[in-house]
Formats: C-alpha cells, sequence, structure tokens
C-alpha cells in the first residue's frame, strides 16, 4: 500500500520522487577477490578493486556494487544521472560489509619521546609518511574555519584552542585518541596525543600508559570519503556503505565526510556515517559565501534516509540552502558535538539554513553535547517537522532551534525527553522559536526540560534585520502539546496576536511556569493567571501525569488520570498513519508502554 502524501505547512502535500531507475549495466568492485584489479573489466568475476575505478566508468543508468572489504580512498564521482529515471548508483553488496575510510594504517616503530616538557610522562613518538598527505595534510591544517574572527570576541582559551587544533585523528584499538594543544599536556592526560610541526611527528601517551609498540593505529589522511570534484552533480544515489574516519575541518565551509558538493537530487541511504572530525554528510552549499543555485528545479531534492550518523565532532548531517524539497527521514543521529564548540553556532544533529519545503520526520536525535538536536537557520518556510525524537541533548540551543523565520513552519508529533542547559544564560530550551512569525508547535511531548522553557517563542534577536525587516512573534499557535515534569512551560514574548490553546500539563504547577514577556513588566504566571488575563488554554488545563521515557529502546511509560479538560485534544497527540510518533493515547487511568516509531529499524545502531 503507497503512503499518504504529507501535507506541508501551505496546505499542498511534499514533492516526493524516488529513484526509478532499471539500471542496464552493472559493475561489481571487491577489494578482497583475488582477481580484483582497476584494468579489468569490472564483472563479478573480475572485479575493479577500487571503487573510484568504477566511478570513472559509471555512465547514467548504471550503477556500482560494491563487496565487501575496507576502501582507504575518497571516491570521487565523475558525472551526473540525468533524471529519476536514468541515475548513477553505488550500492554496498547485500549481506556484505563494504567500509569506505578516509584513514590509513600506521604501524610505525615508536620510541620514547625526549626533548619536550612531558614532566616524565611515558610519552612516545613516531613520524607519519609524508607520502600519505599529498595536497592535504590533515595534520597540518588546523580546525580554523573562514568564520572564526565572526563570533570569538567572548571565546575561552579553550574554546580557541579548539579551533586551532589540527583536523587529523588518530585511532587505536579503534579508539580515538584526544588531541592536545600543548605538548605538556600529556602529562595529565591519557589516551591523547600532539603534533609536532610540520605535521609529520605524533607524540601519544596511551591508555593506563601502555606501550604502543604493537597496538593497531590508524590515522585519517583525507579530508573527504566521498564527495566530487565537480561541484552540482545530480542524480546519485549512494546506499548501503559504511563511512568513517575523515579529516575535515569546522564549518563553514561545510565539508563534511560525505558531500554532494553542491549538487542536487541526491540519494543517501541506509548508511553508517562515523568519526567525523567535523560534520557527517552537507548536501547544501557548504556556504553562505557562494552564489546560491538557481532555485529552477536543479537545486536541492535530496533523499536522505536509514542512516546512521554518530560521533561527528560538530555537525551530523548540514545544508547552507540547496535543500529545497529536501526529505530527511528514519536516521538515527546521536553522539555529536565531541569538539565542545556549540558558540561558532553551525552546531547541530542536524543543521540546515534557509529550508524551503523540507520535510523532516520519524528521526531520532539522541546523546547530544554543546549542539541542539535540530537547527533550522534563517528565513525557513513551509518545512516541517513531525514524528521525531530528541533525547538527552545538552546545548545552549536546546533540542529544536527553529531561528528568524517569517513565514510558515510546523513542529508536530515530536517527543522532547531531558533537554537541558550547559550553565549559561537561557540555555537548554525545548522547542525554541527565536524572533519569527507564523510556526505552528502542536501535538508535541515535552518532558523533562530541565532549565528553560519547554517551548519558547520569543524576541532573541529582536533588532536583527532578515529577509528585509526584523521579526515580530506573531501570529504563532502552541496547541494540543502535552507537557510532563517541566517546571518552566511556555514563554511567548508578545501576547497579542499569539495562540495557546489545548494543552496538557502535569499536576507540578509552578507559578513562574508560564511567562509572557512583553509588554514589560515580565509576567510570570500559573495557568489560571495565564488563562483569566491573556485568554491562553482556556480550552487546555492539567492532569495527574506519570511518565517515563528510555532514550535507547525509545519506550515511553505513560499514564494520565483524572478528568481531562474538554478543550484538550489528547486523543490525537499521537495518532496512527502518517507523521505518527507513538501509537494512541489512553485517557483512561492506567499505566501504559509505548514503543515509539522514530528511525525505523535503525535506531537500534548497526555493529
Amino acid at each position: 500500500m503507497s503512503e499518504l502524501p504529507v501535507i506541508m505547512p501551505d496546505g499542498t502535500p511534499f514533492p516526493s520522487w524516488d529513484d526509478v531507475t532499471e539500471y542496464k549495466q552493472i559493475y561489481h568492485v571487491a577489494v578482497e577477490h583475488p582477481a580484483a584489479s582497476d584494468e579489468g573489466p569490472g564483472t563479478e568475476e573480475q572485479p575493479f578493486a577500487t571503487i573510484q575505478r568504477a566511478a570513472r566508468v559509471l555512465q547514467p543508468g548504471e550503477k556500482a556494487i560494491v563487496h565487501g572489504g575496507v576502501y582507504r580512498e575518497c571516491v570521487r564521482p565523475a558525472r551526473s544521472g540525468t533524471g529519476a529515471d536514468h541515475m548513477i548508483a553505488y550500492e554496498a553488496a547485500p549481506g556484505e560489509t563494504a567500509i569506505v575510510r578516509g584513514s590509513e594504517i600506521w604501524a610505525p616503530a615508536f620510541s620514547r619521546s625526549e626533548g619536550w616538557n612531558f614532566a616524565d610522562a611515558p610519552v612516545w613518538c613516531a613520524g607519519l609518511p609524508g607520502e600519505w598527505f599529498v595536497g592535504y595534510n590533515p595534520f597540518v591544517a588546523r580546525n580554523f574555519s573562514s568564520e572564526f574572527t565572526t563570533f570569538t570576541s567572548d571565546w575561552t582559551k579553550d574554546e580557541i584552542h579548539t579551533f586551532m587544533l589540527r583536523r587529523g585523528m588518530i585511532f587505536c584499538d579503534e579508539r580515538p585518541l584526544q588531541q592536545v594543544f600543548f605538548p605538556r599536556e600529556l602529562a595529565d592526560a591519557d589516551g591523547a596525543f600532539w603534533v609536532e610541526d610540520p605535521g609529520l611527528r605524533i607524540h601519544l601517551r596511551l591508555w593506563d600508559d601502555a606501550d604502543p609498540n604493537g597496538a593497531a593505529f590508524e590515522v585519517t589522511a583525507r579530508e573527504q570519503v566521498f564527495a566530487p570534484l565537480i561541484p552540482g552533480l545530480g542524480y546519485i544515489r549512494v546506499s548501503g556503505f559504511r563511512f568513517e574516519h575523515a579529516a575535515d575541518g569546522i564549518p563553514v565551509p561545510q565539508r563534511a565526510m560525505i558531500s554532494a558538493s553542491r549538487g542536487h537530487h541526491w540519494i543517501i541511504e541506509d548508511c553508517e556515517v562515523r568519526w567525523a572530525n567535523a560534520c557527517g554528510i552537507d548536501v547544501g552549499n557548504e556556504t553562505w559565501h557562494r552564489s546560491q543555485p538557481d532555485p529552477d528545479g536543479s537545486s536541492g531534492h535530496h533523499i536522505i534516509r536509514r542512516n546512521v550518523v554518530s560521533d561527528c565532532g560538530v555537525c551530523g548531517i548540514a545544508a547552507v540552502g540547496n535543500n529545497t524539497g529536501t526529505l530527511v527521514e528514519d536516521n538515527l543521529i546521536e553522539r555529536i558535538g565531541s569538539k565542545n564548540i556549540e558558540r561558532i553556532w553551525e552546531c547541530a544533529g542536524l543543521k540546515f539554513h534557509t529550508c524551503d519545503t523540507v520535510l523532516i520526520r520519524r528521526n531520532v536525535f539522541r546523546h547530544i553535547r554543546s549542539a541542539p538536536g535540530l537547527w533550522l537557520d534563517y528565513l525557513n518556510r513551509n518545512s516541517r517537522v513531525t514524528g521525531n525524537v530528541f533525547a538527552d541533548i545538552e546545548s545552549i540551543l536546546g533540542g529544536v532551534y527553529i531561528e528568524v523565520s517569517h513565514a510558515p513552519n510546523l513542529v508536530d508529533h515530536n517527543v522532547l525527553w531531558d533537554i537541558r542547559g550547559t550553565g549559561r544564560p537561557h540555555s537548554g530550551r525545548g522547542i525554541n522559536v527565536d524572533t519569527g512569525e507564523q510556526c505552528i508547535v502542536a501535538h508535541n511531548l515535552l518532558g523533562r526540560v530541565r532549565d528553560e522553557y519547554a517551548v519558547s517563542v520569543h524576541l532573541g534577536q529582536k533588532g536583527r534585520i532578515g529577509g528585509g525587516r526584523v521579526g515580530l512573534c506573531r501570529q504563532q499557535k502552541v496547541l494540543n502539546n502535552l507537557f510532563i515534569a517541566c517546571s518552566r512551560r511556555i514563554l511567548f514574548s508578545r501576547a497579542m496576536d499569539n495562540i495557546s490553546d489545548g494543552n496538557l500539563f502535569d499536576q507540578d504547577d509552578d507559578a513562574t511556569s508560564l511567562c509572557v514577556e512583553y509588554p514589560e513588566p515580565r509576567a510570570l504566571l500559573d495557568l489560571e493567571a495565564w488563562q483569566t488575563y491573556y485568554g491562553f488554554d482556556r480550552g487546555g488545563g492539567q492532569a495527574q501525569i506519570e511518565a517515563s521515557f528510555d532514550s535507547e529502546t525509545l519506550l515511553l511509560t505513560l499514564s494520565i488520570a483524572g478528568d481531562v479538560p474538554p478543550g484538550v485534544n489528547v486523543a490525537e497527540l499521537y495518532v496512527e498513519g502518517e507523521g505518527a510518533s507513538l501509537g494512541p493515547v489512553a485517557l483512561e487511568p492506567g499505566r501504559r508502554a509505548y514503543k515509539i516509531d522514530a528511525g525505523g529499524p535503525t535506531v537500534t545502531g548497526r555493529g
């Protein structure tokens, strides 16, 4: 049975498309096959040895099947497909693990380091082969971004040092070593390394001061692992790979481990993307300093689905523009933000700029630090965030951040649980709608948003000019959401021309749980005053609610007891069918458990 169309905020169906190519030619790549050679015909009996060899020969309507093994290369597609019925595809063979790595095996003879101030710590050293780094040495290149001077006036020394570290990563027995800025820091840190100038000698100290000789090391040697050199290629499908170990820099520019290189109509599906120094996947325009692609149907329209994106230092999935008509669904995005540099403001589990008719649904964002779960940045329009889970997120900007957008956008049927701040003022909001208009926040479950308002519709950038004017914080709607164990619930900067109704709150009432900021003085309210003096949630109310949520199993246990106000439409908080996050919620007393259907089979990860 075909899936029902998803309706976007403007009332039209999301413009779906998919690969319908009947592939007329199939090439095989099998690095471990005894007959593998790039001089061969690329048949199953005589496969290519590298994916790049297939990339050079593939034409529209053809695909490469890549068999199990480790491919240490950066794949550079040479040409576009010509349409949904003549795509070019790169597929991992079913049931086989095809791994593409930006790293090389490093097996030097280590000796004890001398001549540096390591405070007598057991530090070892060895050289890196210069032939690995033709045109790019990530142990010379720093994380430094083109926007370094934009946000750094009040940065701490540790933040600046993170920005100035080298891009290269080192893995020992598959565990990443932590890079330090000064050699003396190795005296206080094990499982760490320091890079000696000019980037061809490494000093390291292993966990428990183990001897590194005999351990298995891998060293990142490439910036990316799948990215065309030719910008603007389209109709390319990448399916089923494991991509690892990329030494990319902190954005902007966004040059991620997997990159569409400003292309259009890419499908990235069923892949594992992990251990990027900065970003896992980018499908946008890389930076706002480039001219934007013409919005004539030849930009954007990507599909990113059923991937596991994890352990990326800055951002999981990114797109500066070039995202019109993009679908992001059924992905697991976790353990993002280890660089701890959120205040470069290009960090998130997923960060898109200037979204136009973007659909983000049924994804799981969890275990994220120093980055919001989802960030839609600047002048977004007609985009929908539905049926997702955001859990265990520690961030300045919060779980979901919609920034400076004047056109309608919709955040609905999501679960947000255990969203917390970093200690900075106003950090850790649940759904954070900043200086915009016409955003609808509806049918979401918000639980244990600890440090700030669970839904914050505010004027944090009230002086910023975007699209020729300031944002007004008007015509915003907060409807039929469920609030559990949130000491601060809803904030409106303006009461005028905004709506809050049908929301259900637990009985843990706090006089400061609801807020209207303007006109001053700031009004901190309980539910009765919220209803009486501002007319908000006259159809809403309170009930006895108990809940727990497991971010690993995605199991929600929920009970709602007592009389639910007639204006509360809890039965439609979670409905079966399109956009659903949970099964139906019963209103009668009693405890029930619901397995959240978000992210499909990928939410448990892969081995």
